[in-house]
Order: structure tokens, then C-alpha cells, then sequence
């Protein structure tokens, strides 16, 4: 095995430990979300297991929203926006 091979196996490896990790969070998390909503009346139940339970998987899809949207924005803004942009960035850092 070369080690391009072994750090792909790796790489696998951690991603089938990673996969099952969110797995057994899901179902712990849903378990218990059912079992605190049981004591709630039907309006005051939480909908959503991320308001009751926070992962450090839900954060990353919140990142790469974030991140989607302000690409969006910075893909939006007109060359003369972009430029003040720039300047304004490099006055904040120090250079020219």
C-alpha cells in the first residue's frame, strides 16, 4: 500500500466514523425531543430538533449558508463597489 492509498483508506475510514457518530446523535436527539414534547401542550411543542438540541453538524450547514449568501453579495456588488471595498479593507489592515 502506497501512502496516497493508506491516507484515502483514512480518509474513509473517518468519514464511515464521522457518518455513524451523526447517526446515533440524530436518534438521540430525536428520542429526547420526543420525550420532552410529550410534557408540552401541542402549540408550545419545538418543531424543529435544532432548537432543542444543537449539533456541531448544524453549525456548518448554518456556516455554508452564511457563506452562500455572502458570496451572493459580494458577487451583486457593481466593479466601483468592489473597488471601495478593497480600499476600505486595506486602510482597516494597514497597507497603503
Amino acid at each position: 500500500m502506497t501512502p496516497g492509498e493508506y491516507w484515502e483508506a483514512m480518509a474513509a475510514h473517518q468519514k464511515e466514523v464521522e457518518s455513524e457518530r451523526r447517526h446515533t446523535g440524530e436518534l438521540a436527539r430525536g428520542a429526547a425531543l420526543r420525550l420532552f414534547n410529550i410534557q408540552l401542550r401541542s402549540k408550545d411543542q419545538i418543531k424543529d430538533p435544532r432548537d432543542f438540541w444543537p449539533m456541531p453538524w448544524d453549525e456548518e450547514k448554518d456556516k455554508n449558508k452564511e457563506n452562500q449568501k455572502e458570496l451572493e453579495r459580494l458577487e451583486s456588488l457593481s466593479d466601483t463597489e468592489r473597488h471601495q471595498t478593497a480600499q476600505a479593507f486595506l486602510q482597516k489592515i494597514g497597507w497603503k
